[in-house]
Formats: structure tokens, sequence, C-alpha cells
């Protein structure tokens, strides 16, 4: 394909001389053969923010950033004198840290029968000495072309303090405008850091903008050789990605996107290939792969209070919201895991389904006065907590039945009914309760109800049943009033 032939092509370039765009002394000593430690390292890239100076300014130049310490180098500085990015004259080799040179090739190629225009940026850095290997470095690339309209870019990466700055880095990101086409741009970053110590983390950053501005921020949890396309669908809202890795060692990558739609994925334990695309909108998600892979994507929608997670990457998982307290839910992989919440490390409200392979549909409101209804394929096994206030909230059910509902009203005269349609829960457990003053505790290995329902009084203490209910093994079933539980029976 042309982004492998190119990717090739301008990592060699990079040891080469440069014709007719810049040239950076041959005599590179040869690091390639430093036998470095493969052992990961544990931990991950904090949130940042950019610092690049904003003011319209494109012409060629290399910002860096070192410990606060920011500084804007003319591109043949950079590359003849290096730069001196702590402003201390005796670090590095002369004062100066690291040498850099950059590559900028936009080309035409024709592409199943198509002509393409695509810009390749090469950027290579060398650190020069060891007093800043473990500072926090953000370098980046500004530059601009005209071609069809002005286009914008800045390219470079982001190293965490604390961690190794790589002896070296390659890094080549291709820019496929498709000018001449109702396309979105396609966007292919390479990375390949050489480090000394062992695997560090790094984030690879890439801005661009002709008609439409783009940013992509890619945080690689520890920094493997890596190639990752990145395309972008704005009219759909969908982003395709396809993942290589040229490393053996197990690896987390972040992909934060920004553009018409902000997303932030996490793919935890990827394989050495893998592609898929996502489709997000407001109430919809969806994820198509042409295979399923033993790991672990986290969604989060940028500046929204929702967050997924897909545990075991099935072929095709559907997730629709149908008006507040509904959710469909199609996944047809059985060891896939699908979470939904509001925060993954600390959630006040939390949805989670597994072993499904079909559809399912979950309609619920929790409350003082609620229900919970499951109608989908058995065996799923849903789970749904809430902590509001002082309303706690926590059902998890195995459902060997199809439908399943669950009603209640928590009042002086309250009730609560349970219907599977005879059908078995393998495993039910439901706890509610409202201020430690009212509460249901629902516990069975195996139960199974029709139109089952129990009212209640509080003053005194009493309780009316109505329907059936069967249960296999030991059961809780318990209702409290001001504080004190009442067992219809256990």
């Amino acid at each position: 394909m042309v982004r492998k032939i190119f990717v090739v092509m301008l990592s060699l370039m990079l040891l080469l001389p440069i014709a007719n765009v810049v040239k950076i002394e041959n005599d590179i000593e040869q690091i390639e053969n430093l036998k470095v430690n493969r052992e990961k390292k544990e931990g991950k890239i904090a949130e940042y923010e950019l610092h690049i100076p904003d003011n319209g300014d494109f012409n060629f130049k290399i910002y860096t950033r070192y410990n606060g310490i920011e500084k804007e180098t003319p591109i043949l500085q950079s590359i003849f004198k290096g730069i001196d990015v702590d402003n201390n004259a005796s670090t590095g080799e002369n004062g100066k840290d690291i040498k850099v040179s950059i590559i900028v090739l936009p080309y035409i190629d024709n592409v199943n029968g198509s002509l393409i225009f695509a810009i390749s940026f090469a950027l290579k850095v060398i650190r020069l000495g060891e007093e800043i290997k473990n500072g926090e470095l953000e370098l980046y690339f500004k530059g601009a072309l005209s071609y069809n309209g002005m286009h914008n870019f800045v390219v470079g990466f982001y190293s965490p303090p604390n961690e190794e700055l790589p002896r070296e880095l390659r890094e080549v990101i291709t820019v496929v405008p498709y000018l001449l086409y109702d396309k979105d741009p396609e966007f292919y970053i390479n990375v390949e850091p050489v480090f000394e110590d062992g695997y560090s983390n790094l984030s690879a950053v890439l801005q661009y903008s002709n008609r439409e501005k783009h940013k992509v921020i890619i945080d690689y949890l520890p920094a493997v050789d890596t190639l990752i396309k990145v395309s972008p669908n704005l009219a759909l809202n969908s982003l395709s990605l396809a993942i290589e890795r040229m490393a053996g060692a197990e690896e987390t990558i972040r992909i934060r996107y920004y553009g018409n739609t902000n997303v932030s994925l996490t793919l935890e334990g990827i394989p050495q290939e893998m592609a898929f695309t996502i489709k997000f909108m407001e109430s919809y998600f969806e994820y198509k792969a042409s295979d399923e892979f033993n790991a672990s994507l986290i969604i989060e929608l940028l500046g929204m209070d929702i967050c997924m997670k897909i545990e075991y990457l099935p072929r095709h998982l559907i997730a629709q919201l149908a008006g507040e307290g509904q959710i469909y839910i199609f996944v047809n992989q059985r060891k896939t895991r699908f979470i939904l919440a509001d925060n993954l490390e600390e959630p006040t409200m939390s949805l989670t389904i597994g072993n499904l392979s079909g559809e399912a549909i979950l309609r619920w409101m929790v409350g003082s006065e609620g229900f919970i209804g499951i109608d989908g394929m058995k065996g799923l096994q849903a789970e749904l907590k809430m902590n509001m206030n002082e309303l706690h909230f926590r059902m998890f059910s195995c459902l060997k039945a199809e439908h399943f509902i669950i009603e209640w009203n928590i009042s002086l005269a309250g009730y609560i009914e349970i219907d599977t349609d005879w059908e078995w829960l393998s495993y039910y457990s439901f706890n509610l309760t409202v201020d430690d003053v009212f509460g249901i505790l629902i516990e069975a290995g195996f139960l199974r109800a029709q139109d089952y329902r129990v009212e209640w009084n509080t003053m005194p203490p009493s309780f009316i049943t109505t329907g059936e209910i069967d249960f296999i093994g030991d059961i809780v079933f318990a209702i409290m009033f001001n504080g004190v539980w009442y067992y219809v029976f256990s």
C-alpha cells in the first residue's frame, strides 16, 4: 500500500542527505544495536494541554518546551546548530541538547485509479547528552504549505516528566486531505523510539487544518514501534482506526481526537494488528471490526459525563439509548462485557452487560418509586448501580428467563412486584435503600415468579402477598421500615 511505501521511504530518507529540504550531519552514532531493557514501565500519561503559541505564525519553526522553558527556533538553526532546550550552556554537547531533522514531502499518487494529494512529515530528534534524559519535553514542528488552499500543521511529540526521553526518535506522519473528493482527511502516524533503559511512555501529536481543524494526540503506554491510521468521517460521526505494532511488548494506547466531535479512545492489551470503526452520536454507538480481539476499549465523549468500556472486543456491538432510562444492546460475542457509566473510576451510575449473544432491551427508573425491566437472550448478565444523595441501589441478575421485570413503591403503604414469566433467574441480588430509612433486599441463588406482589403497611408492620414465587437454595427477602429490617421470608 502507498502508506507503507512512504513510511519506509521516509524512514530511510532520514538517514540520508536531503537535497531540497534540509540536511543533517550524516555521521550519526549508530545506536540500533544497543541492548535495552524491554521490561514494561507502569504508569500513564496525565491529561495535558498543548502549549503551542496560537499566533497564526506557521513559518517553519521548531517549538520546544522543556520543564517550562519555551523556545521557537528556526528550522535551519535547529538542524545545523541544535537547540539548547534548558538554557544551560553546560549540558548536552557544546550547550546543545537536541538535534532535529525534518522532511516535508508533498506528493501526488494514483490509488485505485484515483489521483490523491498527500503530505508527509518526517521528524527525527536526537538527544545529545544525559542531562535532559528524564525531564518533561514538548517538541513540535510548525509549518504551512499552499496547495489548493493553505495547509497549516503541527507535528511533534510529548515526553512526560520522570520518563526516559528517547535517545533517538523517528516520527513519520502522513496527511491525505482528499482535496478533490468529498471525503474527510486520513492520518497515518508512525512512531519509532529508541530507548536506552527499556520502554517509556510517550505521546505523538498532530494538528492539521485546511477547511476543518483536526487534532490527534496518541499516548503510547509504553512507546514501541507503532503505525496508526486514523480516518474520521465527520458527516457520519464515525472514526476508523487501524493499528500495527512492530514489537511484542504489552502496550496500551490512548487516542484523543478533536474535530467535529471530541472523543478519547483507550485500547488496553492490543494485539500486533487490529482495525475497527466506531460510530457515535448523541444516543447511538456502534463498533464494527473484521475480527474479535482479546483486548479492551474505553470510549469517552470529551466534555460529557458518559463513557463506555468494552472488554473482549467483538466483531459487532450496538448500544442505543431510546429515551431516558432505556437502552438497546446488540453483541455478537458472549465473552464481551459492556460497561456504560458516568465515570469509570468512581461512577455514581453504571450499567454492566455480559454473557450476551444477540440483542436485549433494558428499561429502568430508579427512585423511591421505580422499575427495572429486561428483555433479551437467556444467559444475559446485567448489573445496575446508582448512588445519588441518600439513594443507594444495586441490582445484579443472571437471566435464564427472556423476560424479567421488578417494580416497587417505597412508601408507608407500598409494594414490590416481580415477574419472570415463571422462568428462572440464576442468582439474583437486589438492594435499594433510601436515606437508610426505607429499603428492599432480595438475594436468591435461583428464583422465578409469576406476578408475585408484596404489599405492606408500616403501622404495625404487616405484609400481604399475591401471585407465585419459587426459589432453590437460600433466599433473603426483606423490607426496611424506619431503619429496621423485616423479613417476608428467609
